[in-house]
């Protein structure tokens, strides 16, 4: 996935924190210099070319990617951090296929019956454990499906959701801080809350304003691709919540039968749901979903290699540098390509993994804490590959200080602000300002909360088992003032993102991506180096949901 940021600054943030005593551990700018445009430039035009095909996760494509990553980490001098003494760590996974042939959402009221069109109206992706899953049971209301106590706010106040099915749009309240919006807004939230109400199906509504910024037919062409479940010892899903028998997303141009005869509309309800003001109610009749799919099973492994620190008290800790190294694979012909070359998404992460990996491992002293890199599978199916090592590390969980993810780094302008998503909810906040004040870099909060890029690439992983994790990349100031950092983001995601397009005859700015690779290597420099580990702020939300996890 590929993120641009932010023009917006908090001006008098940034004053106050100028005007304050630092400790830094700024890198000394040989290490910096280590790296290389022409270095993330060359790894780019490997894992880009139509020879990796796209480099699905469990594909062959993907494994020669791996296989590249494993042996500049082996080159490099770097301790195999995978499984049994390797570089890889191994994953299974469950892909499941759906049949839409079988399958049908129909709404059921006063002895009639209206079946909604699979596309038109609705998608479903297939059950993470039944092939033939089905639930026809009266349905309810909830807004956004979200229960937040602290900030006394519950969609499910004053209804009934027991053996329901819940019907809520996508997204989370506008009024609570961008990531915590989106930590909400995470669908396996979502349905464990509504399991927890009583709930056993779920349809979600695409509308609002996701869906006047990714169009109907835009979500159809993602639901082509199988979903992917990675698979314990005992073959169970991960993130799987039994309660929930069987789930549809249906469009919202289309979604007017779901609301006949409950005396309300969906305008009404997002109305009130954007004014802070949600509303509860039954809808009329029943809703029959029968979601059918083909299981098969893949392995495909994450790529993991240790530098180890230089003292005798820190180097049991680890600061992990992570970046996914698949994408899309092969798919649905784009003008006339069917590969997903994913150049951007996340060949450059890739990139400036193996970079940063490289100018650690040829420079002189070595940081305080260890440095663990991992290359992680299955970005593109659910953060999967990243979700699995975050349950099944390969150093102990408590031992990793911090995770610093790399999903697309800057590579279409040059920047004068930096986004760091998640860094307001730990001290990480003070590496990363004291690397902008280093690098004359402004900060900038999440310019678009409603696309809830924080819980959208690997960090999220980390964070949901109590790591302080950040994602930082550019904001959308220019240092050429003829360009325009938001459009030039927006024309990229309506015309490559997820597409063939997104390959390396696109206009790249490899200065502006080695200048985003230094930033990523300052702050886990300071990270490594810091007297103290990050840990969540006191009071955060953060710090409360997934602390001790």
């Amino acid at each position: 996935m590929r993120h641009a940021f932010s023009v917006l600054t908090v001006l008098i943030g940034i004053a106050l924190f100028a005007s304050e005593p630092t400790d830094s551990s700024y890198p000394p700018q040989q290490l910096l210099d280590r790296i290389t445009a022409q270095g993330i430039r060359s790894h780019m035009e490997y894992l880009a070319d139509d020879l990796l095909e796209g480099r699905g996760t469990g594909t062959r494509g993907y494994l020669l990617a791996a296989n590249y990553i494993r042996a500049h980490f082996e080159q490099m001098g770097l301790k195999p951090a995978g499984d049994s003494g390797s570089y890889f760590q191994k994953i299974r996974f469950r892909e499941v296929k759906p049949a839409p042939e079988r399958d049908s959402l129909v709404i059921k009221r006063n002895n009639a019956e209206e079946k909604l069109v699979f596309e038109k109206d609705y998608l479903m992706s297939g059950h993470a454990t039944h092939e033939d899953a089905k639930v026809e049971v009266p349905m309810v209301w909830v807004g956004y499906g979200v229960t937040v106590p602290e900030l006394h706010y519950d969609d499910y106040a004053g209804i009934d959701a027991r053996g329901k099915i819940i019907v809520a749009v996508r997204g989370a309240p506008s009024s609570l801080p961008s990531s915590d919006r989106a930590v909400y807004s995470d669908g396996i939230r979502k349905a464990r809350n509504a399991a927890a109400h009583g709930a056993i199906g779920r349809i979600t509504i695409w509308a609002g304003e996701i869906a006047k910024q990714v169009p109907w037919e835009q979500v159809v062409h993602f639901y082509h691709s199988p979903s992917m479940y990675w698979l314990d010892e005992k073959d169970n899903p991960n993130d799987y919540v039994p309660e929930i028998l069987a789930t549809a997303l249906v469009n919202g141009q289309f979604a007017e039968p779901l609301f006949r005869g409950s005396g309300h509309t969906l305008d009404e309800a997002m109305a009130s749901l954007n004014a802070n003001k949600p509303m509860s109610f039954a809808l009329s009749g029943t809703a029959s979903l029968h979601d059918v799919a083909r299981f098969s099973e893949k392995e495909s492994p994450n790529v993991a290699a240790i530098l180890p620190g230089s003292d005798s008290q820190f180097k049991n800790e680890y600061v992990v540098f992570t970046a996914h190294a698949d994408h899309m694979g092969i798919g649905e012909p784009i003008k006339g390509q069917t590969i997903y070359h994913g150049a951007a998404d996340n060949a450059s992460g890739t990139a400036a993994l193996l970079e940063i990996a490289r100018a650690f491992a040829e420079s002189g002293p070595r940081p305080k804490r260890s440095l663990l890199f991992v290359a992680v599978t299955g970005e593109e199916m659910g953060l999967l590959g990243s979700d699995y090592f975050a349950h099944h590390p390969t150093v102990p969980i408590e031992q990793i200080a911090a995770n610093i993810n790399m999903d697309g780094v800057s590579l279409f302008y040059d920047f004068r602000d930096i986004v760091a998503l998640g860094a307001e909810h730990s001290t990480l906040d003070r590496q990363i300002r004291d690397v902008a004040q280093h690098m004359g870099l402004e900060v900038s909060p999440d310019p678009m909360p409603e696309q809830v890029f924080f819980i959208r690439s690997d960090q999220y992983s980390f964070v949901k088992r109590g790591v302080p994790a950040v994602m930082i990349g550019e904001g959308f100031k220019t240092v050429d003032p003829t360009l325009d950092g938001k459009k030039i983001f927006l024309d990229w995601m309506s015309t490559h993102y997820h597409t063939p397009q997104d390959d390396m005859t696109q206009p790249l700015n490899f200065d502006a991506a080695r200048k985003c690779t230094q930033i990523n290597l300052a702050v886990g420099y300071e990270v490594a180096e810091a007297a103290d580990r990050p840990h969540w702020n006191s009071g955060d939300t953060f710090g409360k949901l997934f602390a001790n996890k």
